[in-house]
C-alpha cells in the first residue's frame, strides 16, 4: 500500500509539473471577458515560476516516499527469514556437578525422587541400607519412567512395567523383561539388552549433609539433538550435500 501511494504521488507530481512548467505560455496569455471593456491583465511570470517549483518539489517528495517504502519492504523481507536453530556438529561432553535441591534426609531407604538436571532425567534414591545412588530415570527397554512405581530391593532396582532389574551401583543388567509371563519376554526380544545408565553423586558441604549433587553431562541434550538432525538429514542425503 505504501509503494502504491508513493507511485501515485510521483505520477500526480509529474502531471502538475507538465501543466505549470512544460507549457508556461498558456499562463502568459490570459483572455479578457467579452464586452467587459477591461483589458486583459498582464501575465505574472513570478507566479508561474512559483507554481512550477511547487510541482517539482511535489514530484521529488513522491520519489523520496517511494524510496523509503521500498527500503522498508526490503528490510521487512530480510527480518522475516528464520535462522537455523539446529546443528549436526559433534558435541563433546561437558561434565559438571549440579545440585538437585534434595538432601539425603528427604529420601527414605528404598525411596526414589526424579529430577531433571541440564536435560538429563535422573532418579535419586537410597538402597535398603540407606546408601545414596543416582541412575537414569528411563528403563533401557522402552523408556518406562522408573519413578512411576519401580521397586528397590537391596541394591537392585526393578522396572515397574516388565520387571527388568539392574544393580544401582554399576547399572549391570540382572533380568530382562521377565513379566508378565509370555508378553514380557516377547517384548524383550524386540529390543537389544542394555545396562542401566548410572551417575556419580555426592553430598555437598565440607562434612556432607548438604544438597545432593550429581555429575552430569551438560551437553547431553545438545548432543542428542545433533545426532537426531544428522540422522534425519543423512537419511535424505542432505547432510553432506551429495544427493541434492
Amino acid at each position: 500500500m505504501a509503494v502504491a501511494g508513493a507511485a501515485a504521488s510521483i505520477f500526480a507530481g509529474s502531471r502538475i509539473a507538465e501543466s505549470f512548467v512544460a507549457a508556461p505560455g498558456a499562463l502568459a496569455q490570459p483572455v479578457a471577458l467579452r464586452g467587459s471593456g477591461v483589458a486583459p491583465a498582464a501575465a505574472d511570470p513570478a507566479g508561474a515560476s512559483n507554481m512550477g517549483a511547487f510541482a517539482v518539489a511535489a514530484a521529488l517528495g513522491g520519489a523520496a516516499a517511494f524510496g523509503a517504502a521500498a527500503a522498508r519492504s526490503r528490510a521487512s523481507g530480510r527480518q522475516a527469514k528464520t535462522a537455523a536453530r539446529y546443528t549436526t556438529q559433534v558435541i563433546l561432553p561437558s561434565l559438571a556437578w549440579i545440585r538437585t535441591g534434595l538432601k539425603k534426609a528427604d529420601i527414605d531407604p528404598c525411596g526414589l525422587k526424579a529430577v531433571t538436571l541440564a536435560g538429563n532425567d535422573v532418579l535419586v534414591g537410597r538402597t535398603e541400607a540407606g546408601k545414596l545412588f543416582t541412575v537414569g530415570n528411563l528403563c533401557p527397554h522402552i523408556g518406562t519412567p522408573m519413578s512411576e512405581g519401580a521397586d528397590v530391593i537391596g541394591d537392585v532396582i526393578v522396572c515397574p512395567l516388565h520387571g527388568s532389574s539392574f544393580k544401582v551401583t554399576t547399572g549391570e543388567l540382572l533380568d530382562w523383561c521377565v513379566s508378565p509371563p509370555i508378553i514380557g519376554p516377547l517384548t524383550g526380544l524386540l529390543i537389544e539388552k542394555k545396562n542401566m545408565l548410572i551417575f556419580e553423586c555426592r553430598e555437598s558441604g565440607i562434612f556432607g549433609g548438604g544438597d545432593i549433587e550429581v555429575l552430569v553431562d551438560t551437553n547431553a541434550k545438545k548432543a542428542y539433538e545433533a545426532d537426531y538432525w544428522k540422522g534425519l538429514l543423512d537419511a535424505q542425503g542432505k547432510d553432506d550435500g551429495s544427493f541434492y
